[in-house]
Order: structure tokens, then sequence, then C-alpha cells
């Protein structure tokens, strides 16, 4: 399924331990989709890249996020509206006790994208 939506700020928590995110909003999404990491693919204009996704929770927030480290891409985009399809589930929500240890965990879900 292929969802269409706003890129929207966030916190900024990616960036950050450098893994940038774009976040949008969930709407529909949790009709169709377990929270979790999945990959999928974003198409930005007419350029399509690979990404990591990830549905739930974020560290220490009870809050519900989507969001997609998009792979080979800098570019802010705030306020654009992309479109993107979920593909396999990688993993489901963990609890991290600090940003080094979510850090590794990214790294090891990018893996499994590429």
């Amino acid at each position: 399924m292929q969802f269409r939506r706003k890129v929207k700020p966030g916190s900024k928590t990616g960036q950050k331990i450098g893994f940038p995110t774009i976040n949008l909003n969930i709407g529909s999404f949790s009709d169709y989709n377990k929270p979790g990491a999945y990959t999928c693919k974003v198409l930005i204009g007419k350029k399509e890249y690979l990404g990591a996704l990830y549905f739930g929770q974020k560290m220490h927030h009870k809050a519900m996020v989507l969001e997609i480290h998009i792979l080979n891409f800098s570019h802010k985009i705030y306020g654009q509206f992309i479109t993107f399809k979920v593909g396999k589930k990688i993993r489901s929500p963990k609890q991290f006790t600090d940003l080094q240890e979510l850090k590794k965990q990214i790294a090891k879900d990018i893996k499994s994208v590429i």
C-alpha cells in the first residue's frame, strides 16, 4: 500500500545521532501497519529512494511517531508532500536506555534496507 504525507518538523533527535529522519502524520497508517521498523521506498518529486521507516513510540515518549530515514538524501523538505510504500518488517519496537544504543540499532536497521 502506498501513502502520501506532508513532511513536518520533528525533535531533530535523528539528526543529532547521524540519522536524520522526515517526520510524517500517522493518519490512516496505523490502520494498516503495526508498530515497528520497516524497509520502505520513498518518492520525492520523480526520484525514488530507499528508506528505513519507524512507526511507534520514541525513546522516553508515549506519543506514536511515523518517521523515515531516507538513504543517500540530505535535503530539507519540510512542508513538501512525499509518497512512500512500506516494505518488509525489520523488527518490532524496542526500548532504548540511551542514544548510543538507539544509534547502533538504527545502523543495523539500515543494513536490512540495503
